[in-house]
């Protein structure tokens, strides 16, 4: 059953799509007549007079469902394969994407990708209704490097945003195989393949197996298309604060960073610097900055320096490299004037060459008060259709989604964000949003601020219902964290479904990019441009997923085309 969303109008094609809404209309007319609802298991009566996520009634939920499954009723479980822009709730009912039931493996939609990218889709298993609790593994075929993740669901508490109604929402991702379902859940995983820069080939199927307790499989194989590119995606600066939280070991914390930057997201990590500084012994704090520098990183962030610290730093040649945040976060125009302004100009004459960055509204003399400007996609003096972009301070977006001491041009809940409970395509486009409207880097508040995630996490799966305080506030689910605590004292952080998006917008971001390098701007232009395919203006964009992903499949067909 293909996903049923957005579809192009083509005239010569309306004969036959009468015929096919026909035949799916009697299917499922057939099907609601012959369900026996006093016979469905008890979860299924409970959900009888609900709606779906989208609106759809149960009624209709199952018609579908039991579509897939055919008439014999013997067929344990179906697969279904979806794209990473869609997120799957955990209710089976709810899951729309391709489906399998194959155990030769149904052929599903291409996915395109290029050389040194990661293309990733997801697979839900589907079991049927009245199925018993069983086991599932997944396994993955393909002449690439394959990871999988199991998708985790977190209890959400109630918030004051728009969102779809559900309470439970995917978003921590655990690098096992297997899950055990029961009820009305699915399983769902993320498989991810790691293209090599020197790949050779342009096409390769790949395949996904399901089997379950009983030895029977099912199959589905995902053609994968491959463009041959020169990507750099670490050239478009991302950034968020990560804090050494829970006493990470200086081992997980340093794996958290490679986490980080394996996903293009540079860690800020100042605290932690200031901990390894000791001006008599400098060891410590230069290994970990070059083990950074080593794994990606362009950018770090210092606290204050000493005199000490700062002369250490350009002897090293690494002050171009170096950041420092301004003394009053997101300061109201008079603040601005009185701390900022001066602390900068202290700061300039004390150290040159080290840049300030802050997150604000934009102000007067704005470039008096630092180097790099942090500004929200909302803000009421910073509309990006029309606002000019000065020489200085160097214009970067931040997303965060509570900024304070700020007024709004349009509603923030309405543009692209970074929360669990945003969809999954505002967290990738946001990132195509801030690089075409030429902001020099982005910032995400935050990656590891897991204040919102209790001590016993993993055994409850749920996040506090906590409102930030005064000057904050509110309820924002997700808000400052991009990977989750490990599972065991000594493991591991794990990432977050919104991490994997983000990787995915900032490989985009480096397609783009190398389209553009390569055919020059006149000609990539049109072909590269979101406006008006994908988005209008930040609050206003296409809400279906299909949309960015056409986008991506055409400039990849334009590169493949230009390539031969």
């Amino acid at each position: 059953m293909p996903f049923q969303g957005r579809r192009k109008s083509h005239m010569p094609e309306i004969k036959k799509l009468r015929f096919v809404l026909f035949i799916w209309l009697t299917a499922t007319a057939s099907i609601c007549r012959a369900i026996d609802i006093k016979a469905l298991p008890e979860q299924e009566k409970a959900m009888l007079n609900s709606t779906d996520p989208w609106g759809l009634a149960f009624s209709d939920q199952i018609a579908r469902f039991q579509t897939c499954f055919g008439k014999d009723g013997k067929t344990d479980f179906l697969i279904g394969i979806q794209h990473n822009l869609e997120k799957i709730f955990r209710n089976k009912y709810w899951f729309r994407g391709e489906i399998s039931g194959s155990e030769n493996g149904d052929t599903v939609k291409p996915l395109w990708t290029a050389t040194g990218a990661t293309a990733s889709f997801q697979v839900a298993v589907l079991p049927r209704t009245g199925a018993n609790d069983d086991h599932y593994e997944i396994t993955v075929s393909a002449p690439v490097k394959t990871e999988v993740y199991r998708i985790e669901y977190v209890k959400l508490p109630a918030s004051g945003y728009p969102r779809f109604s559900a309470d439970y929402w995917p978003d921590p991702l655990v690098p096992e195989n297997f899950a055990d379902i029961s009820g009305t859940n699915l399983a769902a995983f993320l498989v991810e393949l790691k293209i090599p820069r020197s790949f050779d080939k342009t096409l390769f199927p790949c395949q996904v197996t399901v089997s379950n307790s009983n030895g029977r499989k099912v199959s589905a194989v995902i053609p994968v298309e491959v463009v041959r590119l020169k990507i750099e995606p670490e050239k478009y600066p991302l950034v968020a604060w990560f804090w050494n939280n829970r006493n990470l070991t200086d081992l997980q914390f340093r794996e958290m960073c490679l986490l980080a930057l394996s996903h293009h997201l540079q860690p800020l990590t100042a605290p932690y610097l200031q901990t390894l500084w000791d001006p008599g012994n400098t060891g410590k704090f230069d290994r970990f900055f070059q083990f950074l520098l080593d794994n990606g990183q362009e950018i770090f962030e210092i606290k204050k320096p000493d005199g000490d610290l700062y002369a250490h730093l350009k002897e090293k040649n690494w002050l171009d490299k170096c950041i420092t945040y301004s003394n009053a976060d997101e300061p109201a125009e008079e603040t601005f004037a009185q701390k900022n302004i001066p602390y900068a100009q202290e700061m300039k004459e004390k150290y040159p060459g080290l840049k300030i960055f802050l997150a604000s509204e934009y102000h007067p003399q704005m470039e008096k008060g630092c180097d790099i400007w942090l500004t929200d996609l909302s803000s009421s003096v910073y509309d990006p259709v029309n606002f000019k972009i000065p020489k200085k301070p160097e214009l970067w977006h931040y997303y965060c989604h509570l900024p304070i001491r700020f007024q709004m041009r349009a509603p923030l809940t309405l543009a692209p964000n970074m929360l669990i409970d945003n969809a999954a395509l505002e967290h990738r486009l946001a990132l195509w949003m801030s690089w075409y409207y030429k902001a020099r880097g982005v910032f995400i508040y935050a990656g590891n601020s897991w204040g919102d995630i209790p001590s016993d996490f993993w055994q409850k799966m749920d996040l506090q219902a906590k409102e930030y305080k005064y000057p904050y506030a509110g309820i924002h689910n997700g808000n400052g964290f991009l990977v989750y605590p490990p599972v065991e004292k000594d493991g591991k952080v794990l990432p977050s479904l919104r991490l994997k998006i983000l990787r995915d917008g900032m490989e985009d971001i480096a397609i783009m990019e190398a389209v553009r390098k390569a055919y020059g701007d006149r000609t990539a232009a049109k072909i590269i441009s979101p406006v008006p395919d994908v988005f209008m203006h930040t609050h206003y964009y296409d809400r279906c997923p299909e949309a960015l992903l056409e986008k991506m499949e055409s400039i990849l067909k334009f590169a493949r085309g230009k390539t031969k």
